[in-house]
């Protein structure tokens, strides 16, 4: 018993050692997500401890945008606790062939059923089960089968058992040959022999006993129902099959058959399931490709997804009883910050640095700038990490050999070569103890700052001013400054934007027209500066968005005179009103007053207005805390910007009136006998 406490203990602390190791060693290759590995490690642990008394699979789901890290991290989890042999990895992404999830099944199922083992289901959201606004169910779903394992980790699985076809074959044969004469008494053909040999390809021997059943389906007999019909050896099933008639035989080889097809429950309650998926319902900054959104927006965009969230988005791709068999272990990536992506970028120079080192017996260095146009070229927030290494490759890499060829062609003397950027030239410094004896520049590509930089044009003209009158509405209406204005972006289809982040989080009614206001900024701004003749198509977005917005409160969310759900009348819902008239009218008349309020405080801030776009016009950006300084300088009226908006209006009004109509604080009861199941 001793033995056996100090056998549980040592493991125990060995596994404890492997794990957190493992959660170190994770810490320094991952950047950015030391709390994702955290969590991880943390819900690991149960399993990698325990897994032999758990009932149920141990299901851990990793949501985030595309390239942070997701498949990688859970790989190298598996390297580390060293269960690269006991690792099944599906990508659900596949419908066919030889990677999808019905066909990679064999390997899993092939795998002892007791045994703990560790599957990955990546790519989950290429999984739906329910499709469109009224969620109907997907028709052959291919996958069915995912939902048992997550659930219960017991599934049933149709093994492919070789011989199956022959043996039908087998039995097919000598159904016909009963037919055609072939008598049998206790498994002994002794009728028509010669016609059962010939047909079924044996030698004929006169005077010899011929078996019904041949001794070579035995083997099969006892792999396809050995384990349903109590038989160890082919000896027993000999025994059986000397005791029958020719109907008796076909009876049981039937039964054999029937075995053989039947499916198999496989076991994996022992399993550790990760699921694995990019849910661009909650991350609805995912479709936003470009690479001008500063990445500390996006991290903190990103940290504000619940797990209530991820599971409405589950809503919209699976059915309800599959997203709770999901359970509640939901682990939810953010977008890099600008801070990791720099650590990740340094990590690559750092280690291409000492790969060439090795290899050349050279110091290789990267000056900072290298860094910095890499992060320039390479950072697209919603697309993870993976631009990084073709920027890389493309900035630097692809260039490297004709600098290294340099020593050679022109036998330099040098023990070090530092890298470094400038006006698109990779210029290479040729040193020896620190004194420079040669230099190389290469002219690179970089596409993102060939098209950021300043054109100094009409078009910039344009979008400097109708980005500075969403601006100047942002400040004065919304008492908002924007985090960041762009009169040129690296996206062709759009050439300046303003983004702004409210500090409340709920839409009010009397919020409608300056937010419409807002929006109609940028066309109210070109048609005050340039005239009315003058404006542009470039306002059709803003036009849009102002529509669609009004549109949406007004039909949706109640904020018209009466508090109606307004919808095309439709044969799936006829649960809302489809008379539109009366709405649209008050649509339109907020369209015309949000106009209004725009051109007069355009007009009152015309100074404002022309500073802003005056800068945006020779710059291609402005930041918070620039604007800031214009805006303290410009405006006619000294303005409360709203920077906490926890508590602007709506808690401090309905504690006044709780005060005003002197409602008393309910009594709470405090149970001291409550009732413990331990004491029952």
């Amino acid at each position: 018993m001793i033995d056996n406490s100090e056998k549980v203990k040592k493991t125990f602390l060995n596994k404890q050692n492997t794990l957190e190791k493992a959660r170190k060693i994770l810490k320094t290759e991952f950047i950015g997500i030391n709390k994702i590995i955290d969590e991880v490690i943390d819900n690991v642990s149960s399993w990698f401890f325990l897994s032999d008394i758990q009932e149920k699979p141990v299901v851990i789901n990793l949501w985030g945008l595309t390239g942070v890290g997701k498949t990688s991290l859970v790989n190298r989890l598996v390297e580390l606790i060293d269960f690269e042999d006991s690792f099944y990895r599906f990508d659900l992404g596949e419908k066919e062939g030889s990677f999808s999830f019905r066909d990679s099944l064999d390997d899993l199922c092939e795998n002892n059923d007791i045994s703990p083992v560790i599957i990955a289901l990546d790519e989950i959201q290429h999984s739906r089960t329910v499709t469109g606004p009224f969620r109907q169910e997907v028709e052959n779903d291919k996958n069915r089968m995912i939902w048992e394992l997550v659930d219960s980790g017991r599934i049933q699985y149709v093994e492919w058992k070789r011989g199956l076809w022959s043996f039908e074959d087998t039995i097919y044969k000598l159904l016909h040959l009963i037919k055609a004469g072939v008598e049998v008494r206790n498994g002994i053909v002794v009728k028509n022999a010669e016609l059962y040999c010939k047909e079924m390809d044996i030698n004929f021997e006169k005077d010899e006993k011929v078996l019904f059943v041949p001794e070579s389906e035995y083997e099969r007999i006892l792999e396809f129902s050995g384990e349903y019909l109590g038989l160890h050896l082919q000896r027993d099933v000999e025994k059986i099959l000397l005791s029958y008639s020719a109907n008796d035989t076909i009876i049981f080889l039937n039964k054999v058959l029937k075995f053989g097809k039947r499916p198999l429950v496989k076991n994996f309650t022992k399993a550790l399931i990760f699921v694995l998926g990019n849910l661009d319902e909650a991350y609805t900054m995912s479709n936003n490709f470009s690479a001008d959104i500063d990445a500390d927006e996006f991290n903190k965009l990103s940290k504000r997804i619940t797990v209530p969230q991820i599971k409405k988005a589950l809503q919209n791709r699976f059915r309800n009883e599959q997203i709770a068999r999901l359970g509640n272990i939901h682990i939810i990536y953010p977008a890099l910050d600008k801070k990791s992506y720099t650590r990740i970028i340094q990590n690559e120079l750092e280690k291409y640095a000492k790969s060439l080192t090795e290899k050349f017996n050279l110091n290789i260095e990267f000056d900072n700038s290298i860094l910095e146009i890499i992060y320039s070229e390479g950072v697209y927030p919603t697309q993870g990490v993976r631009p990084i290494f073709t920027s890389i490759h493309q900035v630097l890499k692809s260039k490297l050999s004709l600098f290294l060829a340099e020593i050679y062609l022109n036998s330099i003397d040098t023990n070090k070569l530092l890298f470094s950027v400038k006006y698109n030239i990779l210029k290479c410094s040729y040193l020896n103890k620190e004194i420079q004896v040669y230099e190389k520049q290469v002219e690179i590509i970089t596409t993102l700052n060939d098209v950021r930089k300043n054109k100094k044009d009409d078009m910039q003209a344009i979008t400097a001013v109708h980005e500075s009158g969403h601006t100047v509405l942002s400040v004065v209406l919304l008492k908002t400054i924007p985090d960041v204005v762009y009169s040129i972006t690296s996206d062709a289809e759009n050439q300046g934007f303003v983004y702004s982040s409210l500090a409340w989080k709920y839409i009010s009614r009397k919020e409608l027209i300056p937010r419409a206001a807002m929006m109609l900024g940028g066309y109210v701004a070109e048609e005050l500066i340039f005239g009315k003749e003058n404006l542009t198509s470039g306002a059709e977005s803003d036009i849009k968005k102002a529509t669609e917005f009004l549109s949406k409160m007004y039909k949706n969310s109640g904020m018209g005179s009466l508090p109606i759900l307004y919808s095309i009348p439709i044969k799936e819902n006829n649960e809302a009103y489809n008379n539109f008239e009366a709405i649209e009218n008050e649509i339109k008349s907020t369209i015309e007053d949000a106009k209004k309020l725009a051109e007069l405080t355009l007009k009152k801030e015309k100074t404002l207005l022309l500073e802003l776009s005056d800068y945006l016009s020779d710059n291609r950006m402005l930041k918070k805390e620039e604007i800031r300084k214009i805006v303290e300088n410009r405006t006619i009226e000294n303005i409360n910007f709203i920077e906490n908006g926890e508590h602007l209006f709506y808690r401090k009004h309905l504690k006044q009136q709780i005060q005003k109509n002197e409602v008393s604080k309910p009594i709470i009861p405090h149970f001291n006998n409550v009732l413990s199941l331990n004491s029952l």
